[in-house]
C-alpha cells in the first residue's frame, strides 16, 4: 500500500534559488529520516519562495503508510513553515 501526498512549503525570506535549496536540503533531510519515507521537490522548482516537495510512504497497511507520512510533514510545521496540502490520499 502507497501513501503519497504533495504540498507547497513557504519560504518567504528567500530570496533566490541558493536560500531555498538550502531550506530544501535541511528540510528534506529531516522528513526522509522517517522509516519507509521517500521526499522529493517535485514542483516550483524556478521559484524562490515556493518548494514543491513530494512525500510518499509504503506499508502493508493503509493506516500505517498515511501514519508515516503525516509524522514526515509534520517536520515542516517543526522546521517553522507554513505549506499547503495540494493532494494527498492512497496509491
Amino acid at each position: 500500500m502507497l501513501y503519497a501526498a504533495q504540498v507547497v512549503v513557504r519560504i518567504p525570506w528567500a530570496r533566490s534559488l541558493k536560500d531555498k535549496r538550502q531550506v530544501a536540503q535541511s528540510l528534506m533531510a529531516k522528513m526522509g529520516r522517517h522509516p519507509q519515507v521517500a521526499v522529493a521537490e517535485v514542483d516550483h522548482l524556478d521559484e524562490p519562495q515556493q518548494l514543491g516537495l513530494g512525500v510518499c510512504a509504503g506499508s502493508n497497511t493503509h493506516v500505517h503508510a498515511e501514519r508515516m507520512v503525516q509524522e514526515a510533514l509534520a517536520e515542516i510545521g517543526r522546521a517553522g513553515l507554513e505549506a499547503r496540502t495540494i493532494e494527498i490520499g492512497e496509491r
